[in-house]
């Protein structure tokens, strides 16, 4: 009996010893393995992102690329012949592509450099999370737990997209937060400033992530201060971005300031009306997602929402827990009010992606991981219970299409023999315009050559004839009005395949 107690005291002792920093980045590690493996029968060295379904994944690959290759895009990136005031790049501008260029020299310019830069953010996240809020081993144990119950965030780290780099951004500023509030070091505020005016930057919403440090240095003037300086530079660079570094989105796409315009244009009540409007219809086709979810028939939107409502209602259960027995409350308080203010921002400027909704399971989770550890023991299980049903089912990822993969190849070759015999320093010359809407998959601008530049234009822009074409390629379907067009104006043919023809400019 006394040895089986003196065993269980040392195991007892080991559980609640922090882990340093290699045991949380190794733990990290093969957490994440033992996830994809059990989710997906593809091994991770035979993932093909030109497959994928997300044409977004295009643009961040082939931009990233251009860095890695050539130190930026030798092309413009945009949409409808549309680019950047200043420099080359998408939508997105420069930041975050090249937040994802630096550690991408690492691996190279392939088609899934931004998979596995993704795959190293959301370890070197975890880690940083548990090592700077000094979890003990069973919080570690409830974070990767319920990580796993609720899926989506982990799941869209395994991608070409950006979502890696906000998962792991909300985890380090989390982490750095309370690493900075248990110890004052200045390295720890460091880290969530950085992390905090970097997301900022990336997306503007999480301009609210700034409660964070703020609630922790706020007795300390210094700090303070810097810390407000270096939220309003962040937001006064991400508006720079936004305005000048960036090429805009479709006009009847990305965000919607139909409803502030109103209201500085002296139209209070219609602004109100325009945004609840808005609001209940992005809300009432939630619901529609939402209620085949609950019947068993997962859909992508209701899968998201179900996530986000079901980790809410933990952690507001965990709040009212803490709050009758006078426990600690300010992470979990913070956590869902800027839940509750980004949710309204999405609703009103923007839409309702889970892509975006997994942001604040994040920081609700790692809010209630640290300060309910032992609450969390309860609520672990039964979200395991409510959700592993509708989340987890094993699957495959994209995979080589021997097919598609020749025809790249074939249009990669055409690309880059014409460049080179053109020898055009031009950006317009070494840019190409995707003809969106004539059913050649988007999957085919990763063949588009490092350094050369994506226009993703509606076959509508392009057919017209009014619209003029800056590009000297376009990528079209066999037969289509945009076809069409070209022809009339004596464009040449540079190379068919089955799927897709590419025309050159005279």
């Amino acid at each position: 009996m006394m040895m089986e107690a003196k065993v269980m005291q040392k195991i007892k002792k080991l559980l609640e010893k922090t882990p340093n920093a290699l045991l949380c980045l190794l733990g990290a590690v093969v957490f994440l393995a033992g996830f994809y493996f059990l989710r997906s029968r593809t091994p991770l060295d035979e993932i093909w992102l030109p497959t994928a379904m997300n044409n977004d994944e295009a643009f961040y690959n082939r931009q990233v690329v251009s860095v890695i290759t050539h130190g930026g895009p030798q092309g413009y990136f945009g949409y409808q012949e549309g680019t950047a005031d200043i420099g080359r790049f998408s939508t997105w501008g420069p930041f975050l592509i090249w937040a994802y260029a630096i550690p991408g020299f690492l691996y190279g310019s392939s088609f899934n450099v931004i998979l596995w830069v993704n795959i190293l953010f959301i370890a070197l996240g975890i880690a940083g999370f548990a090592r700077s809020a000094k979890l003990n081993w069973w919080q570690c144990i409830i974070l990767c737990g319920t990580m796993f119950a609720v899926t989506q965030p982990l799941s869209f780290c395994f991608n070409g997209a950006s979502e890696g780099l906000h998962y792991a951004l909300t985890l380090v500023l989390m982490g750095g937060a309370i690493g900075m509030e248990r110890t004052g070091k200045r390295g720890y505020f460091l880290l969530t400033a950085v992390a905090c005016a970097l997301e900022t930057i990336v997306r503007p919403y999480t301009l609210l992530f700034w409660v964070f440090p703020l609630m922790v240095v706020w007795k300390n003037k210094r700090r303070r201060y810097a810390c407000v300086a270096l939220m309003a530079a962040s937001v006064g660079i991400s508006l720079f971005a936004m305005a000048k570094l960036a090429a805009p989105y479709f006009s009847d796409g990305g965000m919607d300031f139909a409803g502030v315009q109103l209201f500085f244009q002296g139209h209070p009540v219609q602004a109100v009306v325009y945004e609840l409007s808005r609001a209940g219809g992005y809300l009432k086709g939630a619901w529609k997602e939402i209620v085949p979810t609950l019947q068993g028939n997962t859909t992508y939107i209701g899968n998201g929402c179900v996530i986000l409502l079901a980790t809410t209602a933990a952690t507001v259960a965990c709040l009212i827990w803490d709050v009758r027995h006078g426990r600690r409350i300010r992470l979990k308080a913070a956590s869902l009010g800027c839940s509750l203010i980004i949710a309204l921002v999405l609703l009103g400027l923007y839409n309702i992606d889970p892509r975006h909704l997994m942001m604040m399971v994040m920081l609700q989770l790692a809010a209630v991981v640290k300060e309910d550890s032992k609450p969390a023991v309860v609520y672990l299980p039964l979200l395991l219970l409510a959700l592993l049903p509708m989340n987890f089912s094993r699957g495959t990822m994209p995979e080589k299409n021997e097919v598609m993969a020749a025809q790249m190849e074939v249009m990669a070759e055409a690309l880059d023999a014409s460049r080179a015999e053109d020898n055009s320093a031009d950006p317009w010359d070494n840019t190409l315009a995707y003809s969106y809407g004539d059913d050649v998959f988007h999957g085919y601008l990763y063949a588009v050559p490092d350094g050369m530049g994506i226009e993703f234009d509606k076959n509508s822009y392009l057919w017209d004839a009014e619209n003029p074409i800056y590009s000297r390629y376009v990528m079209c379907g066999h037969g289509t009005r945009v076809e069409e067009r070209l022809l009339a104006e004596n464009w040449q043919e540079l190379v068919s395949t089955e799927d897709l023809v590419i025309y050159k400019r005279s």
